[in-house]
């Protein structure tokens, strides 16, 4: 039985910990959940995306293939991200916060 105490107690406690934080959570899972969408919904292979200068010349929008792996890419890096923020928030908050707020500081260097 006390092990179980234990477990109901930490299991407690990181929930209110999480709460802490429910804010760049949410913020940081809507990013992520951007990203899946973007994996499993890739543009055609013949779309007028790639090679046009809309794109500004981003290296990902060269072929569909290069798109999806740039996309597994980012979607491996971001949940690494993700679990680093989560294994700082409760010894060093404002780091995880930073971490967090990633997604916002990836689109602003995407986009100059």
């Amino acid at each position: 039985m006390r092990a179980i105490n234990i477990v109901k107690e930490h299991i407690v406690n990181t929930i209110k910990l999480l709460l802490d934080f429910k804010w760049y959570v949410a913020l940081y899972s809507l990013f992520y959940f951007i990203l899946i969408w973007g994996y499993l919904n890739p543009p055609t292979e013949n779309d007028a995306i790639f090679n046009s200068e809309y794109t500004q010349g981003l290296w990902y929008y060269i072929n569909q293939e290069v798109y999806i792996g740039n996309m597994q890419d980012l979607l491996i890096e971001f949940f690494l991200l993700f679990l680093i923020g989560t294994s700082n928030m409760k010894n060093h908050p404002t780091l995880a916060k930073l971490i967090f707020l990633s997604p916002i500081l990836f689109l602003v260097l995407t986009w100059l």
